[in-house]
């Protein structure tokens, strides 16, 4: 190789001195003005011997070098005039350039600040990875959640331009309350980009990526960052969408993540809502921070107090469950004696309201209603459309079923054959597969004429959001004609999309509306607050163990007599179960759904009316 010349030298210097940024810049200019006014002062010094001195000639050079004013009132030989105007003519070049050096500077950083890759200096703040629709829904439950709370900070990050989130977060939520959203550009699967967020004094991170792959990538980038700082307590919530994901989700969560599978909690939703009308609105409310929902806390006073005794000492709480040794219990026994080391699973309006009474409240034994056993009743329900929640639902609504319980699947042959597998059976429900055209009238009222306790409407998955909530809505509208017609009597829970689109959908009188992308959101909150809510939730989901029932009032209480809710809970407790609510009936084609009523107002019930419950079976 030839031997580079001092000119390549310089010139690769110079190059890797300006690849150092704008300091570096500033510094060399610095440097050459430090050389101009010293070599400067020194000639002028040694030409004029009886002048001021070298630091006097060094400050006249710098002067000359910063104010080219300096040069029109100069007066002296002709040496020292040549020399202040080469040192004038340098200053201006380098006052320029380093007017230059400065304003561009600052435009690139003021850049990098808008593009969102500047570190977060947060603690105790929820990150959350991916930003799309339901990222929004997500982020209004964590506002309403930390209305409580001051200084609250979610920190959003995506691979989009900063401002176009903020834009669309200021457009889409009016009032953020006491909660600062902060947002940040970068791959949400880089862990140089992640660790923008400040993940290691984060509370909790949400991973709301929409593809299974990406999420397991983000999930393995934020686990890697907590196990190599010091923050044991935050943890990760993340959705899969395919169920072969969850191991490798779990794997790369490395103990560190709540996994939560899409599919299977919605098909569960759907699963009791169409057989339980109102379920959704009991869920929602359950899930949202809006209203009353679930906490887990830690209430020394109980200690030594039966489970049957609790509901009598909450005036404005419900206990469902203890938390021991770290385990959730969704209804123990109602003999389970607590213990100072459990935690109490309640439902309440806020964290810190549950104060208990000294004394249990008294009840009115007289209108308990004679111990019978539960009336089942065979129920016949009809699914229309078909997506790839339909083999789970119907696996789940076999696992709830009683004996002579049908459903009948109406879709496409196409569609039927996509989302259906072969030999697919089930074990307690009479399974009837029809390939027909549902959006055809004279179809739906043969489907129709079988009369079904319950429909359900999936959405068709192949098409985009809007297109499939049309086809929905025309569903909607075409069952309420022909139920009004026909003089039919059926429950309607109708998958949808968009909530924009559940409002119109409004006037066809629709018992459920199950938004999936919704009611997500509010379950990754939910867990994202507080780690525990994940076996809460899959418990109250699941056909084992306890979870969500309406069942008939009459069986626990005398309709029409007056009474509060201790007497309602505690003949609940006979049959080892939890009241949590009611649901009454207002009308034929309305009701009213309450949720931890104060147990101290007095009410009473009609037949129709039921209460819910948290219960076995």
């Amino acid at each position: 190789m030839k031997k580079p010349s001092w000119k390549n030298r310089i010139k690769y210097s110079f190059d890797n001195m300006m690849s150092k940024g704008t300091l570096s810049l500033i510094l060399l200019l610095f440097l050459i003005t430090a050389v101009v006014v010293v070599i400067s002062g020194i000639i002028s010094a040694l030409a004029d011997p009886q002048g001021d001195g070298i630091f006097k000639s060094m400050w006249i050079s710098l002067m000359h070098a910063i104010d080219a004013g300096t040069l029109a009132g100069d007066d002296g030989s002709i040496i020292f005039m040549v020399l202040m105007s080469i040192v004038t003519i340098c200053g201006l070049f380098i006052t320029s350039m380093l007017i230059g050096v400065i304003s561009t500077g600052l435009e690139d950083k003021m850049n990098s600040l808008r593009k969102g890759h500047s570190i977060v200096l947060e603690k105790k703040h929820v990150i959350l990875l991916g930003f799309n629709e339901n990222a929004l829904n997500i982020i209004r439950e964590l506002i309403i959640a930390n209305e409580n709370h001051k200084n609250s900070v979610i920190v959003v990050m995506d691979n989009q331009d900063k401002s176009e989130m903020e834009d669309t977060i200021n457009q889409r939520i009016e009032d953020t309350k006491t909660t600062r959203i902060i947002c940040r550009s970068g791959c949400m699967d880089n862990i140089a980009d992640v660790s923008i967020c400040s993940p290691e004094t984060c509370r909790s991170i949400i991973v709301n990526a929409e593809d299974d792959f990406m999420s397991i990538k983000a999930i393995l980038a934020c686990s890697t960052i907590l196990d190599e700082s010091e923050n044991k307590d935050a943890y990760i919530t993340a959705l899969i969408y395919d169920k072969d994901n969850m191991e490798a989700a779990r794997i790369a969560g490395n103990g560190k993540a709540e996994i939560l599978f899409f599919q299977d909690s919605i098909a569960r939703i759907m699963a009791q809502t169409c057989r339980q009308p109102g379920m959704t609105t009991v869920l929602t409310d359950l899930l949202s921070y809006s209203g009353d929902e679930i906490y887990v806390e830690s209430i020394p006073a109980v200690t030594g107090r039966k489970m049957s005794e609790l509901n009598l000492l909450f005036p404005k709480s419900t206990v469902i469950g203890i938390v021991q040794e770290g385990k959730p219990i969704i209804n123990p026994p109602m003999d389970t004696v607590i213990k100072a080391s459990d935690k109490l699973i309640l439902i309440a309006e806020d964290d810190g309201v549950s104060v208990p009474m000294q004394q249990a409240a008294s009840i009115q034994n007289e209108v308990f209603a004679s111990e019978k056993e539960l009336k089942t009743y065979a129920q016949n329900t009809l699914i229309l459309g078909c997506n790839e929640l339909l083999a789970q639902i119907l696996t789940e609504l076999d696992s709830y079923a009683t004996t002579g319980d049908t459903v009948t699947v109406a879709a496409f042959a196409s569609e039927l054959q996509d989302k259906l597998p072969e030999n697919f059976k089930l074990k307690n429900i009479g399974l009837k597969v029809q390939e027909c055209n549902i959006f055809d009238r004279n179809e739906l009222k043969q489907l129709l004429a079988q009369k079904p306790a319950n429909v359900l409407i999936l959405t068709d998955s192949s098409c985009e959001d809007n297109d499939a909530d049309a086809h929905t809505l025309l569903l909607l509208l075409q069952l309420r004609d022909i139920a009004r017609s026909d003089n039919l009597k059926f429950s309607v829970t109708s998958e949808m999309r968009s909530v924009e689109n559940q409002e119109l959908a409004q006037v066809t009188k629709v018992t459920d509306f199950v938004i999936s992308s919704n009611i997500t959101a509010l379950m990754v909150t939910q867990i994202s607050q507080t780690r525990e809510q994940f076996a809460i939730l899959d418990n109250l989901l699941s056909e084992e163990g306890s979870e969500l029932y309406m069942k008939n009032v009459s069986r626990y209480v005398e309709c029409g007599s007056n009474m509060n809710f201790y007497t309602v809970c505690a003949s609940a407790a006979r049959y080892g179960e939890v009241a949590i609510g009611y649901k009454k009936i207002i009308n034929e084609n309305d009701f009213e759904i309450v949720l931890n009523p104060a147990k101290n107002e007095t009410f009473s019930f009609t037949e129709k009316d039921s209460l819910i419950l948290v219960a076995e079976n």
